[in-house]
């Protein structure tokens, strides 16, 4: 059968559109709009400690508070944050790169204080950028002048991960620099690094991103990750505010911050998806997994266990003591525990001896997003000593050469055999089961270095021809 124009190659019908394209962005913002500003600064000896004292006021028990911040040093500082909540955004210094730190929950109604402690182990220079504290807007979608509220259970958990950056101050609270043991707060000078700024197009703010180091992300996500540089005009290209100079990213950033992302974007299109779409993206998941188990003629879970005695979840549980890697919550039994890929599945990466051990709720955050993108630069570190896989791939995940290699050498039984069993043939909202496990095999070739050694979709389109 031919290809229809603008069609599935071989169905004649598209799955029904669930939403809307394009999207409403700030009349004052395109998103690719930069600016600098000079932050504060002072100089600690080695051995001094600084305190950051937030005071959140009384409220209504609730309400949403916070408190955060952004910082630039050099290594040698130890951070140590004492909150009422327990989970906290703490990215590890790395100047010239900024660092942030904060984090956002409901509170009980009474006045509270949180003190971030940064101790100098040499003699340091510390920036520090917008510090504050207070009340917040509940988290929702700000787009054009209005205001959406996100009331979405799913959707109100781990606000931690998106501070400060998620932060829409009502009323604010008192924020104190001092010296530890000092009664006397300290003023900070005019003289700190330079902080970059962009926009983004949803609620037009201008927040921080590196420009020395763009995976060293802070409000937004990178735009071009396998395929750089980006060359997006708004994306990879920034336009200043008054000079109209012009900064070209590495990976560019996103138009919307990472709030405005999960919020605005999100948030809108996942309740607007079909059970259908949700089938689909959950079998081609299992279609990896299925793939990979019999390119080996056996899943690295039963390897591992035929191997070692023991069952792959009890390992990773107990390799983790028993606690969720990112937040450090007891998981009491391994059912409670969720084995996360560490490495993507997407990638073709299977669930092995190198898997995280998170909880329900932070696995859900996690997703299918990088371990760079979720876990601070010091958790990366940590969890390339837990798994043994090296800090350059946590950073940026390369496909699994050793399955791309198997297939390679394999096409024959890809085509003539997986890909012709029951469940491959199938077609369910007008699109077959094998053509979409093509087309996603065919993104994780690509990613590959060097780009992809072998165009699946044509040599998938043209067997099928050939058989027609």
């Amino acid at each position: 059968m031919a290809k229809l124009p603008g069609k599935t190659a071989y169905s004649g019908v598209r799955r029904p559109m669930t939403r809307e394209s394009g999207f409403s962005s700030h009349p004052d913002s395109t998103g690719g709009e930069w600016k600098q500003e000079r932050s504060k600064s002072l100089n600690l000896n080695a051995g001094e400690s600084l305190e950051i004292i937030f005071t959140i006021p009384k409220h209504i028990e609730g309400t949403w508070i916070a408190f955060g911040g952004w910082y630039c040093a050099d290594k040698g500082l130890v951070i140590n944050i004492h909150s009422p909540y327990p989970k906290n955004t703490l990215s590890e210094p790395a100047s010239p790169n900024w660092s942030k730190f904060g984090s956002m929950w409901q509170g009980n109604g009474a006045a509270s204080t949180v003190t971030v402690t940064m101790t100098a182990t040499k003699d340091i220079s510390i920036s520090l950028w917008n510090l504050a504290c207070g009340l917040v807007e509940q988290p929702g979608c700000h787009t054009a002048g209005k205001f959406e509220v996100c009331t979405a259970p799913s959707y109100l958990i781990n606000l931690h991960l998106l501070s400060p950056e998620a932060h829409f101050w009502t009323t604010k609270g008192e924020t104190e620099v001092a010296l530890l043991d000092s009664a006397e707060s300290i003023d900070l000078n005019d003289a700190g690094a330079y902080i970059r700024l962009k926009t983004c197009n949803r609620c037009a703010r201008f927040l921080p991103i590196n420009v020395d180091d763009e995976r060293v992300q802070l409000s937004f996500s990178n735009h071009c990750v396998a395929r750089r540089p980006c060359v997006h005009t708004g994306f990879g290209k920034l336009r200043h505010t008054e000079t109209q100079e012009i900064l070209q990213l590495e990976y560019g950033y996103q138009l919307e911050c990472r709030f405005c992302k999960k919020y605005c974007v999100n948030a809108a299109h996942n309740k607007n998806r079909t059970g259908a779409q949700m089938k689909e993206d959950g079998a081609r998941r299992r279609h990896f997994e299925l793939l990979v188990t019999e390119l080996y003629q056996m899943s690295r879970q039963m390897a591992f266990k035929h191997k070692t005695g023991v069952e792959l979840s009890d390992y990773v549980w107990k390799k983790f003591g028993c606690k969720c890697f990112n937040c450090k919550t007891d998981l009491p039994t391994v059912k409670s525990m969720a084995l996360d890929h560490t490495r993507p599945l997407a990638l073709l990466w299977p669930l092995d001896e190198t898997a995280t051990a998170l909880c329900g709720s932070c696995n859900s955050s996690k997703s299918d997003r990088f371990p760079s993108d979720f876990y601070t630069a010091a958790q990366l570190i940590e969890l390339g000593g837990l798994t043994g896989i090296p800090g350059n791939e946590l950073a940026n995940p390369t496909p699994n050469m050793e399955v791309i290699n198997e297939l390679i050498g394999r096409l024959d039984w890809l085509f003539g055999t997986f890909l012709m069993k029951p469940e491959m043939i199938r077609v369910r909202d007008g699109k077959i089961t094998g053509e979409l496990v093509v087309k996603a095999l065919q993104k994780a070739f690509n990613a590959a270095p060097g780009g992809s050694p072998v165009n699946l979709i044509d040599e998938y389109e043209s067997r099928r021809q050939s058989e027609a």
